[in-house]
């Protein structure tokens, strides 16, 4: 999605580009399944901060609503919790007060004070997600640090969330976003507490089609520019001759002269694999081996032959030991005994996405990455096991007599698939505060005049609205050196 989102403003603003897709056809960990009448989202699926795609569609002189139907998700989940209870995260503050007040009695206001913590991490943080970064003090300087502090963003997210919330349930409830990230809560800083309020103020959305629609209508403007998409184009190694890329060579051996690359791949991945050695003196195998990755997940996607209007479109489950979940994908990397989930029910919102009479279900629950000994062979059915048997107290008990169609991916697919080093499923790179911002892999390499870089890799980050921001971010300095 970044890059295809970089190759349409460069040719807005004059470039000649070609997208080399490894896979079949493009989006990258944003795909999809079309099979039987089924239609799945493979990656992501349900956009927040859809202002960040409004700013790609309009600076490249589109209308994405003129393009694409968007539909706002109210709630934005529904949360399952081990005892059988649950409670709807509605955007509308005040039902949402009155959600929260049914599990914790008094939490009303803490309620609002925590959603104003969230307002100001936010404006902070977009500070500091919507440039490019040259120099430490562009990050690191005394007035960053003030806010900082006076945010409270140095903490920890689970520990800041338990100052407003005393119930366990609550507490997961409004920490769980940085697992988007590759990150525990217990973990990371505070300040990712800006993405719960993202959520929460500023709506999730879900295009007609599901996510994969926005890929689709990417490629379609690509053609009507004069971008030249190239799938099942493999790219083996990144040419450099004299201190700069002179384009690239392809697993096929075909080479193909460029003044300038940019890489989408994963960015570990770009320097190990395509990247001689020789010319990556800032990223070592060494360095690259030393860097915190962020955890992988198991998906399974179930086609039945029934409907669910009693569900939400989506929903999250967690397990009663939330830490010992959390320690076993990011500390030991072993298998959880109990996972947490996501839940999906496009379906609910789209009913086009399955035959009639049908629905889709999707279901990824965070694992630990391929840096764990797990053998995915013997584990793959253990969670799906797992999975649908607390899906059946969730939803039915009659629900494995409903399948009809299945498919899972697991660690090593990503690994295979999409290149994701170690497997990742969100990103590569996690969200640490030495992972962030100028600390984060700049997109223009120091040592390699021309290769740039952009998606989840570099700044700012991991999810589809950061990825939409690197593209502006990218193609700004290219723009500005290329002039």
């Amino acid at each position: 999605m970044g890059g295809l989102a970089t190759a349409l403003r460069l040719r807005h603003a004059g470039f000649d580009v070609t997208v080399l897709e490894k896979q079949p056809r493009p989006g990258g960990r944003s795909n999809v399944i079309e099979e039987n009448g089924f239609r799945f989202d493979m990656g992501p699926t349900i956009l927040v901060m859809k202002e960040t795609f409004d700013t790609l569609y309009r600076d490249i002189g589109q209308d994405i609503d003129e393009r694409l139907s968007f539909t706002r998700l109210d709630p934005n989940y529904r949360v399952y919790f081990h005892d059988g209870t649950h409670i709807d995260l509605h955007n509308s503050m005040a039902d949402l007060a009155e959600a929260v007040k049914g599990v914790e009695p008094g939490a009303a206001e803490r309620l609002f004070q925590f959603i104003g913590a969230g307002a100001k991490k936010y404006a902070l943080g977009m500070d500091f997600v919507t440039r490019n970064y040259d120099r430490i003090t562009d990050l690191a300087n005394p007035l960053a640090g003030w806010k900082l502090l006076r945010t409270d963003s140095h903490q920890k997210l689970f520990s800041h969330v338990s100052r407003y919330f005393k119930t366990d349930k609550l507490r997961k409830a409004f920490s769980f976003h940085s697992m988007f990230l590759g990150l525990s809560p217990f973990d990371s800083l505070a300040m990712y507490s800006l993405i719960t309020y993202a959520d929460l103020a500023l709506g999730m959305w879900y295009p007609q089609g599901g996510i994969y629609s926005i890929i689709e209508d990417m490629l379609a403007l690509a053609d009507e520019m004069g971008v030249t998409i190239c799938t099942d184009s493999p790219v083996e190694e990144i040419i450099i001759r004299d201190g700069g890329v002179k384009g690239v060579r392809l697993a096929s051996g075909q080479e193909m002269q460029a003044d300038l690359v940019v890489s989408n791949a994963d960015l570990p991945y770009t320097y190990k694999a395509l990247v001689p050695a020789e010319y990556r003196q800032h990223y070592p195998d060494r360095r690259l081996d030393r860097m915190e990755y962020a955890c992988s997940g198991y998906l399974l996607y179930l086609g039945l032959d029934r409907t669910y209007p009693e569900m939400q479109h989506q929903a999250l489950y967690f397990a009663e030991d939330y830490r010992a979940n959390l320690d076993a994908i990011f500390k030991t990397r072993t298998l959880p005994t109990d996972a947490s989930f996501h839940l999906n029910n496009p379906t609910i919102t789209d009913p086009s996405l399955a035959p009639d009479g049908h629905s889709v279900l999707y279901l990824l629950a965070p694992m630990p990455n391929l840096q764990g000994d797990v053998d995915w062979a013997t584990a793959a059915p253990q969670v799906r096991e797992q999975l649908l048997s607390q899906l059946e107290k969730l939803v039915d008990p009659d629900l494995r007599q409903h399948i009809v169609w299945e498919r899972e991916f697991t660690p090593v697919d990503f690994e295979r698939d999409y290149n994701a080093v170690h497997g990742t499923a969100f990103g590569s790179l996690a969200h640490g505060l030495f992972q962030s911002a100028y600390f984060r892999p700049h997109n223009k390499a120091r040592d390699i005049d021309g290769l740039y870089f952009v998606g989840q890799g570099t700044y700012p980050g991991i999810g589809m609205p950061m990825v939409m921001i690197s593209a502006d971010l990218v193609t700004e300095r290219i723009k500005n050196e290329w002039r």
